[in-house]
């Protein structure tokens, strides 16, 4: 053996430090308290991994079910708990699952980068024996040396928290060893669920387990309902449950088209798309004509709001745009463009991620994005001002807007005939507003409208429906509606017959609107 070489472990000394790891001496506060110190345990949602473990990069977003039950924990823990602190480990998984509960709490989630990240995932449930007959003494050192990591972390976390309610995001192999730490059990097997909680609690000088994987919030899908607060005498402001009900009814909308398009059921391979083969084989706005027009750099951070399946965030990012985020509220959406971007092995799509979030209540810090990009979203929105304003928000001085929508006939009559069809395919559009309405609603916002470009999209009617996945009674209905516009014009979109296929136009305006200095 060489001179400097580390002394192997024993039985003796292994024992003896894994002996010294539990009752969590260690933790102990320097001054007496006289409220009790809660260190609530989360373990983060299922992430796209654990529903195909063929996709293993480091940084995984959340799956459709792990946004939906993280939802329910934040609303859970919004109606039962006081959280003082939020902390997370560093994984995107945990990050996630933190920053939804941080976004319904009102609680910024500190990342720890201390925290430790060696735990090998059989320790979840069962850790290294400590038996004489236990074969490898390594395994044990390991375990042993992980733990005081953890112990070691619980400690510079609680160091000025104590007497107060400490929420930490992490995987269920730290959970797991925290709670055989503090309860002394060594060789207890734990399976800690995902999302579940787990409480420890330091009173009267001593630490004990109050529960372990608390899942009340799973089964129960129905969500406590929000302050009412005073209505607004804002015409451009919904009040918030009109917001949530409107919300509520796109995300249902969405989660089912994801299930129609068949895109949960099967994992994409590399270079898939994760839609079917009846999508529009391609988009009306690419990447190359909103790089030129919104005048992007490569070194902005743009906020992606409505981001669907991701396409179009991955394109930017592969356009040259270092940090793109994209936020909707649909789980299902959500899970579709984690694949994509999962599924599309480029190491630019580093700097993409997603997030759920309404654009009326966006969990970023002021000024966070040099960039908004919206297309094609507003037009879903009966009173888009709050979200406009929102982004407004996350927007620095000088900060850039860019808004593509529908272009709406100034012809009244034909709007409302528009209106009609689009809402007929898609029970989620509230209504088109003219080029005029828009550069209002962004002034009203405290843009300044700096440039703008008209164009006109070729729609096939087939395809439109099949990008949505219509049944067959609505696809009739639609198709009936445009048909009978064809002669007059009804619905100013030039509906007309070509090679047995039934194609209309829509006018649709580009804007560049910018943030005044404050």
């Amino acid at each position: 053996m060489p001179e400097n070489a580390p002394p192997q472990p024993t039985q003796e000394n292994t024992e003896q430090k894994w002996q010294d790891v539990y009752f969590a001496r260690r933790l102990r506060p320097d001054i007496a308290t006289t409220q009790p110190t809660r260190l609530l345990l989360i373990c983060h949602a299922q992430n796209i991994q654990s529903r195909a473990s063929h996709l293993s990069p480091d940084e995984i977003g959340l799956s459709a079910r792990g946004w939906e039950e993280t939802i329910a924990l934040a609303e859970w823990l919004y109606a039962h708990e006081e959280i003082d602190f939020l902390v997370t480990d560093n994984p995107l998984r945990a990050r996630l699952t933190a920053q939804r509960i941080g976004q319904r709490l009102g609680l910024a989630p500190k990342v720890l980068s201390f925290f430790p990240r060696d735990g090998e995932p059989e320790w979840a449930l069962e850790p290294p024996q400590t038996s004489p007959d236990t074969p490898s003494l390594e395994a044990l050192a390991r375990y042993t040396a992980y733990s005081e990591k953890l112990m070691a972390a619980c400690k510079q976390i609680l160091a000025d928290r104590w007497g107060k309610t400490t929420l930490l995001v992490a995987d269920g192999v730290a959970i797991a060893t925290l709670v055989r730490c503090f309860a002394a059990s060594p060789e207890a097997g734990i399976r800690i669920g995902l999302t579940s909680l787990t409480e420890l609690q330091f009173q009267e000088n001593r630490w004990s387990l109050a529960y372990v994987n608390r899942t009340e919030h799973l089964p129960q899908r129905a969500r406590p309902p929000l302050p009412s607060p005073a209505e607004s005498a804002d015409p451009g402001q919904l009040p918030e449950k009109d917001w949530a009900a409107e919300s509520e009814k796109s995300a249902r909308f969405y989660n089912q088209l994801a299930l129609r398009l068949g895109q949960e059921q099967r994992p994409p391979q590399d270079g898939d798309s994760p839609v079917d083969d009846n999508r529009p084989t391609s988009r009306e706005v690419s990447e190359d004509m909103l790089y030129r027009f919104g005048e992007l750099e490569e070194d902005d951070r743009l906020l992606l709001a409505g981001v669907g399946s991701g396409q179009l965030a991955l394109d930017l990012a592969l356009a040259g745009v270092s940090e793109v985020v994209g936020v909707d509220i649909s789980p299902g959406m959500l899970e579709q463009a984690e694949f994509l971007r999962l599924a599309t092995h480029d190491t630019r799509l580093q700097g993409v991620n997603f997030r759920l979030a309404p654009v009326h209540a966006l969990p970023f810090a002021d000024g966070r994005f040099d960039v908004a990009l919206c297309v094609h979203l507003l037009h879903h929105l009966a009173k888009p001002l709050p979200a406009l304003r929102e982004m407004y928000r996350v927007l620095p001085a000088h900060g850039k807007l860019i808004l593509v929508e529908v272009n709406g006939s100034t012809d009244a009559v034909k709007r409302a005939t528009q209106n009609a069809i689009e809402s007929k395919r898609n029970p989620t559009h509230a209504t088109i507003r003219t080029k005029e309405q828009w550069t209002a609603l962004l002034e009203q916002s405290g843009f300044q409208v700096e440039k703008e470009q008209s164009f006109v999209v070729e729609r096939s009617a087939s395809q439109w429906l099949d990008s949505i996945a219509v049944d067959d009674v609505t696809r009739m209905a639609v198709i009936e509606m445009l048909e009978a516009s064809i002669e007059t014009d009804a619905a100013g979109l030039r509906v007309r017959r070509q090679n047995d296929e039934l194609r209309f136009d829509v006018p649709v305006i580009a804007l560049l609107a910018r943030k005044a200095a404050e």
